[in-house]
């Protein structure tokens, strides 16, 4: 019998850190680089007093993802288009937004354009230190880290992605390097895998 092994966990990893921070006063979550806002319309369901904005430098994108927001979302989750990611944010963030959220994003992306976006992010942080950047995205583990049936699984990953989109998966050593490069008094904050079936 096979079994399949979902390598990406970052629905059940957003949910995870919602369920151990729950909102205060601030009730908004903007994805960022969202395309289709499918990590906000999956939080909509289940966080009814939350509010989500997806920002996107792709008009097409924005309006797919908005075509298959439901009626009873579409009041709570906004579809804007920004030119450029790297752009100043809207000063009411610093107010409002309770979580930034990347969501499979940086994994083709170069170490200094992901570096960019977040110092970006993080003068929003500087002035509202009860805002979050939440990033889930794809990490190359290290061996024998999981059951060889998961490793197995891992590592097709990491060489499609070498061979159809010329980058290679970073490991957990390289992902607290780039989060170090932004600035090294960011805090980073690791949640766990919720389990090898998952992850």
């Amino acid at each position: 019998m096979l079994t399949a092994i979902a390598l990406d966990p970052a629905d059940n990893l957003i949910q995870a850190w919602f369920q151990r921070n729950p909102p205060t006063d601030r009730t908004k979550v903007v994805e960022i680089g969202g395309r289709y806002g499918f990590a906000s319309v999956s939080l909509a369901e289940k966080k009814e007093r939350l509010s989500f904005e997806v920002r996107c430098a792709s008009q097409d994108f924005l309006r797919r993802g908005e075509a298959l927001v439901g009626p009873e979302f579409k009041a709570r989750i906004a579809f804007n288009y920004v030119p450029c990611l790297f752009g100043p944010v809207p000063h009411e963030d610093s107010d409002t937004v309770l979580v930034y959220l990347i969501r499979n994003l940086f994994w083709n992306w170069a170490d200094e354009d992901a570096v960019r976006l977040l110092q970006t992010l993080l003068l929003t942080l500087r002035a509202s230190p009860a805002t979050r950047i939440l990033v889930t995205d794809g990490v190359s583990p290290s061996a024998k880290e999981f059951p060889p049936h998961v490793e197995i699984a891992y590592r097709r990953r990491d060489v499609t992605t070498m061979t159809m989109h010329n980058v290679k998966q970073r490991t957990q050593a390289e992902w607290l390097a780039l989060f170090t490069q932004v600035d090294p008094a960011l805090t980073v904050k690791n949640i766990p895998f919720l389990d090898h079936e998952c992850c």
